[in-house]
């Protein structure tokens, strides 16, 4: 390892911090830098709080044998020097805690950047950690998968990180800034971790999975693109399946209810419901495979106005498009349909009663499956976004992940991204068969696919 990417803020300089104020002891800017990139980078996943009640515990960090001195760089970096002030605060001192920190305000908010470290002594010191880590569940299930994190996934981190300024730029969405600069930085450095998610979606999650869409294009695997194979409107098409078996004996339900009783009480007790009328399962099944399933519902939303009087014509749509992209709706329609996907989605997964001009409009083509959805969710809404998930996981990951590893001797690279799996643009032919033909055998009808190139 010659280099090693770190975050910082932009306006962080060391240097000139340094010549106000030398420090009496061996200081080492790159371990300096590398300390707050672990604090800021800690800081994302806690962004929900107020900026003065985020303070990090740095536990892990003092059994570690470090190149250099580790309390003496953080009281520098603590200490409120004349006109430059300080770069960290430090909570105060608990007996049986360890030291907490937190970012000076000053910094908070700032555009981080992504810089390299070159010190050998800490090149040496951050070589130690594993290349890949991994929850047991993981290791249990789905270890095949692992062995594609490797050093040949990597990405254009300078490249990445420009684009990671463009987007907060435009959403001023702090959290995703430096959640986006902390995947870049683990990518480069070759520093992955893999959760498995058995309990509630049933989904690997990943620096792929948490990386927004707009930086994938700077993603490579052994220097080709990486292309996507998508099961689109997935959770409607599982829906459809699910609401096609609920009287049946079919395996792979089974496979997936029985596996955890939590799913499997809330099964036997959708089972005790009123089934759906078979025709709504039918056009609801139409609409899925033809690929208009969102489609249905834009034109009835454009007159929601007549069942709820406190909306003016329109002023659905454009009070949508104003909040989920942050403009006036400029009269593009894949907006609406996008507002119509976000919101139906949101009503199938949220508490009865929460999206009710959504819910209005599907009772017009669906009233059976709607009152259907509202008793199967009365005893937890979870449950049912649970269960679809589950099976939308099952499918991708024990279906057709498995298959096509054991087909190509898992000699064909495969990534999973929820509803979607991930390989190079040479082998994205052979990923999109092999999907097509397995899902359409399990599911016994065939969904709508879609292929996309990040790039």
């Amino acid at each position: 390892m010659k280099q090693y990417s770190i975050i910082k803020p932009c306006i962080l300089n060391l240097n000139n911090r340094l010549k106000h104020s030398p420090p009496d002891f061996n200081f080492n800017i790159d371990y300096a830098y590398w300390l707050v990139s672990e604090i800021i980078k800690k800081t994302a996943y806690k962004l929900e709080s107020d900026e003065t009640d985020i303070w990090i515990p740095l536990c892990s960090m003092i059994t570690k044998k470090h190149p250099y001195d580790y309390r003496l760089h953080l009281r520098y970096l603590c200490e409120n020097f004349p006109v430059i002030g300080n770069v960290l605060f430090r909570d105060s001192y608990a007996v049986g805690n360890c030291y907490s920190y937190r970012l000076n305000p000053y910094f908070f908010k700032e555009k981080v950047e992504i810089v390299n470290v070159t010190d050998k002594k800490l090149l040496r010191f951050l070589r130690a950690k594993a290349v890949l880590k991994s929850d047991n569940a993981f290791k249990k299930e789905y270890n095949f998968l692992g062995k594609y994190f490797n050093e040949k996934l990597t990405i254009d981190s300078e490249a990445a990180s420009r684009k990671n300024t463009d987007l907060y730029d435009e959403n001023l969405n702090y959290k995703k800034h430096l959640l986006n600069a902390g995947k870049i930085t683990e990518i480069a450095n070759g520093e992955f971790s893999i959760k498995y998610s058995e309990r509630t979606d049933g989904r690997l999650h990943h620096q792929l999975t948490n990386l927004s869409k707009e930086l994938r294009p700077f993603l490579r695997y052994d220097g080709k693109k990486l292309v996507e194979c998508d099961l689109s409107a997935s959770i409607p098409t599982i829906l459809y399946y699910i609401l096609s078996n609920i009287n049946t004996n079919d395996i792979h339900m089974s496979n997936v209810i029985t596996s955890n009783k939590y799913y499997y009480r809330h099964y036997m007790f959708c089972k005790t419901l009123e089934t759906p009328m078979d025709k709504e399962i039918a056009l609801f099944g139409e609409k899925v495979i033809s690929g208009q399933f969102y489609e249905t519902f834009i034109e009835g939303m454009h007159t929601i106005h007549n069942f709820d009087k406190s909306l003016k014509p329109d002023e659905y749509y454009l009070k949508n498009v104003e909040r989920i992209f942050g403009r006036p709706f400029d009269g593009d329609e894949d907006d609406l349909r996008q507002v119509v996907k976000l919101n139906f989605l949101s009503m199938l997964n949220a508490e009865s009663g929460q999206f009710l001009n959504e819910e209005a409009e599907f009772n017009m083509l669906f009233p059976s499956i709607l009152k259907w959805l509202k008793q199967f969710k009365k005893i937890d809404h979870r449950c049912f976004s649970y269960l679809v998930l589950q099976m939308e996981s099952y499918f991708m990951l024990d279906i057709v992940a498995r298959g096509f590893n054991r087909k190509f001797n898992g000699k064909k690279l495969l990534f999973t991204l929820h509803d979607c799996l991930i390989t190079t643009e040479d082998n994205i032919d052979y990923l999109y068969q092999y999907m097509r033909e397995s899902l359409s055998e399990v599911l016994k009808f065939t969904p709508v696919f879609s292929v996309k190139v990040w790039e």
